[in-house]
């Protein structure tokens, strides 16, 4: 539904988007208050916080995104006929190069935002996972880097809050009593 603000025509600002109405003989300006409405879509996404041992740290692989100013987790969209497990290996497979292999399910984020008039509420699952093989070789298509970062310096890289919180559970997950 529309909102219209009824004015005189000297109090229309240029840069306010008006409409002329005829309202019982005579012309009246009007200006559109809000936004007409937008579509949405639901997206689901599936993704990996791959760990290996290197210099007897841990360290997780990290992909840079936009000119290497966002850091964050691989992920991607879960194929029609692909599993959420399936979809995580060929993701991390896919941005970073690296084989992995599952050791259980992490969490799962929410989170919405724009493109263009349509507003995009995803859920991305996500994975904690063993480094199995494979050299870091960024997919160039979709992502500016990637590169083994140690675990808890992740946690000043990552540059979203929901990730931070993901790379934290990792973390707890390998402390002293693990036997990685």
């Amino acid at each position: 539904m529309y909102a219209f603000m009824f004015h005189s025509r000297s109090t229309i600002s240029r840069n306010v988007p008006a409409a002329s109405v005829w309202h019982a003989g005579a012309k009246l300006e009007c200006t559109l208050m809000g936004a007409p409405p937008r579509k949405t879509r639901n997206e689901h996404s599936s993704g990996g916080v791959v760990i290996a041992l290197r210099d007897g740290a841990a360290h997780v692989a990290l992909i840079a995104t936009r000119n290497k100013t966002r850091w964050g987790l691989p992920k991607g969209a879960v194929g029609p006929d692909e599993s959420c497990e399936d979809a995580a290996l060929r993701e991390v497979r896919e941005e970073t190069g690296l084989e992995a292999r599952i050791v259980r399910r992490l969490d799962t984020i929410e989170y919405s935002f724009r493109a263009g008039d349509t507003l995009i509420q995803k859920r991305v699952d996500f994975y904690l996972m063993d480094y199995v093989a494979g050299e870091l070789e960024p997919q160039l298509s979709e992502v500016d880097d990637v590169q083994w970062v140690e675990l808890s310096s992740s946690l000043q890289r990552a540059s979203f809050e929901s990730e931070r919180k993901l790379l934290e559970m990792a973390l707890s997950s390998l402390q002293p009593s693990s036997s990685r």
